[in-house]
């Protein structure tokens, strides 16, 4: 459905969606778990309860009706653990993730995730991250939670999220739709937001401005493949879509999501999205939160975001304006994806509290500490080596300096930096595992790097000459000096509620790093981050000899730095995004930020988005998207191709996305037609792991950006050994987004595929014509 013009959807694609919500909720749902028959509903009342959240022991609940034995639903944060919760883990964060480019890690993270929610009796998981933001801007605040600002990795990083959590029987809530790539002006009901100069209720939402090929291709595609991982629920977003509220916009929500994507679960508002109830209710909204606001210990109920639904949405219906078909709908859309997933006889009460974090509770980490210690393993990006790296063995090292606060522990304890309300700015003086908002986790514990360090080392190792904080840098370098090689650990913070205000390290790092290398022939950086940084001050000093990102590892931070540094383990990760050498290499104006009443943020990169803005303008950038060193060293063979049609196997909730069909065969989007190929061979010493990347290039006549990664596999191989790379292109994968026809369609011309090391580095090249 079109983004511009006519945006209604029908009455006939209404009743169908209806019918099809019906025959999910009366005739899938199989025994022995409870049926929903909606006439025994005999007020409508007891329906709006549904729709309309609560707040509690849980960050929301819906309604619940007690005679019919309809108890509240519990959500819960966030996409990188419960919070706030205790006796939980700290997962590493989705950008971590994403940098591993391991889809079986992918996979189990999102089962240990689901795991933990459904232990706590959370019963609709707030989480995954899938697009909103997706990364529109490097500022963004919140890039961090979600993947990748690629629409593809980001998408394989949400099906296999989405897939395996509502596995483990907890309902994912796929977020934040749509078009959601800044924190400032998100929300101008919040007064506590650094950007709130106008009262509330004058000024608007960011309106992201964008257009509807850049809407199938770019923003909707990771929201597409959680909706056909099966994902229960969806929610939408603070920001306006092309000036309309997205929590009520009839474009996004009833015309691509629910109809074009065929999603048949509850769209919930994010807390505080819901700005009209008569809007919101016939745009497309299910169930509004937190409903009728905060309750205040004492006091009545007050609508903090305002309080929509509930008696407002009650009596539109009884007049007629919103129709009770409408309310049927909202609520069998909120209440299948329970009944399918969750047997309310046996599913778990919640066990968490988020008034009382002192209360005794459950412990639901299992043994996910391996897990969160193999992907912070995996996502560690060498992207600097001229020697620094591995290092020797303990036993042959005299002295080892480890410099800067990140390197250590809190003073204030691992909760101090990142919960909501929290200031890093005046508490984090110790390693960055997480950024900061409703995305952190509170970790059991954490292993700093120091401490890791220390571990490994005590036997036999070096002494180890400290100095943990950034400022006095002559100390630091006096420590640097005592040393042979020293280990800088410099970091950058973002949060929910506030975009960066810069891309440089935190808290004098850049500054520490030079400090450092001034004295020091060997000094390697660490850097834990949420995102791009520049580095352009020290990047080329000669003495700066290796360059680690580590990202956002979550609670076992040390402990999966140690295995790579010591070269027990050889770097396998890949940047998920772009590091350019300057500010004004990315598209300008990507922050919004002037005061004004009704703030507008026009995508007029359209498709340009992160390394495909870099590829069209010609633009070097200091490390590109999928980049990574090794240990070793890889061939690359040459790239095959062969047609093997492959009918659609992997989508839990098929989609409608209308496609011109080409040939006989298939009836999905997401049907295999051909599938690549390519040998690699580990022609290094020490054993690795390699991701080749797909990228495909479409017939120019298209006006595709140059190349766009369209597959993607990694293999762990030992010395000699090689592998095979394998690419299943399905028919989304080579088709473009008619704007006139309103459907996908294979183009004719000429393809090129190219395949190698990351996006730049590209080893091997065929072209073919698949139209």
């Amino acid at each position: 459905m079109a983004l511009q013009g006519s945006g209604a959807m029908t009455l006939a694609l209404r009743a169908a969606l209806r019918s099809r919500l019906l025959t999910v909720a009366l005739g899938l749902l199989g025994s022995p778990k409870p049926k929903l028959s909606l006439p025994k509903w005999r007020t409508i009342e007891e329906k709006v309860n549904i729709t309309t959240g609560y707040t509690g022991n849980c960050v929301g609940f819906t309604g619940e009706v007690p005679r019919l034995n309809v108890t509240a639903v519990c959500l819960q944060d966030g996409p990188d653990g419960v919070r706030p919760a205790r006796r939980v883990s700290q997962f590493p964060a989705g950008v971590t993730t994403a940098a591993t480019w391991n889809r079986d890690l992918m996979a189990a993270r999102g089962a240990a995730l689901g795991q933990e929610f459904h232990d706590k009796g959370v019963n609709i998981w707030l989480g995954p991250v899938t697009g909103g933001p997706l990364g529109r801007s490097p500022f963004g605040g919140r890039n961090w939670e979600g993947f990748s600002p690629d629409s593809y990795l980001n998408g394989v990083a949400s099906y296999l999220t989405v897939k395996n959590a509502q596995d483990q029987g907890v309902i994912t809530c796929a977020k934040h739709y749509i078009g959601y790539e800044q924190e400032t002006f998100r929300d101008p009901y919040n007064l506590t937001e650094v950007y709130s100069v106008f009262p509330p209720l004058v000024q608007t939402p960011i309106s992201s401005n964008f257009d509807d090929r850049t809407a199938h291709e770019v923003y909707l595609w990771p929201f597409a493949e959680a909706v056909r991982a099966g994902t229960g629920a969806v929610m939408c977003s603070y920001n306006e879509i092309n000036q309309t509220h997205s929590c009520a916009d009839d474009v996004t929500l009833n015309g691509l999501l629910k109809t074009e994507l065929a999603f048949q679960g509850a769209v919930i508002s994010d807390w505080g999205g819901t700005w009209d109830t008569e809007s919101s209710a016939l745009g497309g909204l299910d169930v509004s939160m937190p409903g009728t606001g905060f309750n205040i210990p004492g006091s009545p109920a007050f609508g903090l975001f305002g309080a929509f639904f509930g008696d407002e949405l009650t009596a539109l219906v009884e007049n007629g304006t919103v129709s009770e078909a409408r309310l049927d709908d909202m609520v069998l859309r909120t209440l299948t994806p329970i009944l399918q997933h969750q047997d309310p006889k046996t599913y778990p009460l919640p066990t968490i509290d988020v008034n009382d974090l002192n209360k005794p509770t459950n412990n639901v980490r299992r043994d996910h500490y391996t897990l969160i210690r193999d992907i912070g393993e995996e996502a560690l990006t060498l992207v600097k080596n001229t020697g620094g790296l591995p290092l020797p063995s303990p036993a042959s090292m005299q002295s080892l300096a480890v410099i800067g606060e990140d390197a250590s522990a809190s003073p204030y304890g691992a909760t101090s930096c990142g919960d909501t309300g929290t200031s890093c700015q005046i508490e984090n003086n110790g390693t960055m595992t997480m950024g900061g908002g409703s995305g952190w986790a509170y970790p059991p514990y954490t292993i700093d790097p120091l401490a890791a360090i220390n571990a490994f080392v005590r036997a036999d190792g070096p002494d180890i000459n400290a100095h943990l904080e950034n400022w006095d840098l002559a100390a630091a370098a006096l420590q640097a000096s005592r040393s042979e090689t020293a280990l800088v650990f410099i970091n950058a913070y973002a949060q929910e509620g506030a975009d960066r205000h810069n891309l440089t390290s935190f808290s004098n790092g850049d500054a520490l790093v030079k400090a450092v290398a001034a004295v020091n022939n060997n000094t390697i950086v660490i850097l834990h981050i949420p995102g791009p940084v520049i580095v352009e001050g020290w990047i080329d000093l000669e003495n700066v000899t290796a360059v680690l990102i580590a990202h956002l590892p979550g609670q076992e931070s040390g402990n999966s730095l140690v295995p790579v540094l010591w070269g027990q383990k050889s770097p396998s990760g890949k940047l998920p995004y772009t590091v350019a050498k300057d500010v004004s290499d990315w598209p300008p104006n990507n922050i919004v930020s002037d005061p004004v009443l009704a703030p507008q943020a026009n995508f007029t990169e359209k498709l340009l988005i992160d390394y495909k803005w870099f590829d069209a303008k010609n633009i070097t950038p200091r490390w590109e998207f999928g980049f990574g060193l090794s240990y070793t060293t890889f061939k690359f063979g040459e790239l095959g191709l062969v047609k093997s049609f492959k009918a659609d196997n992997t989508s839990v909730q098929p989609t409608a996305e209308p496609f011109v069909k080409v040939g006989d065969s298939g009836r999905s989007m997401y049907d295999v037609l051909y599938t690549a190929s390519v040998k690699v061979t580990n022609t290094g010493k020490v054993q690795g792991a390699e991701v080749a990347q797909l990228y495909v290039s479409f017939p120019t006549s298209e006006d595709e950006p140059p190349n766009l990664l369209r597959g993607f596999d990694k293999l762990d191989l030992t010395p000699g050994q090689s592998g095979t790379a394998t690419f299943e292109l399905t028919r989304k994968d080579l088709s473009v987004w008619n704007v006139v026809d309103q459907r996908w369609e294979i183009p004719q011309g000429t393809f090129t595929l190219s395949v190698g090391a990351s996006s730049r580095d590209l080893r091997a090249v065929l072209t073919h014509e698949f139209a």
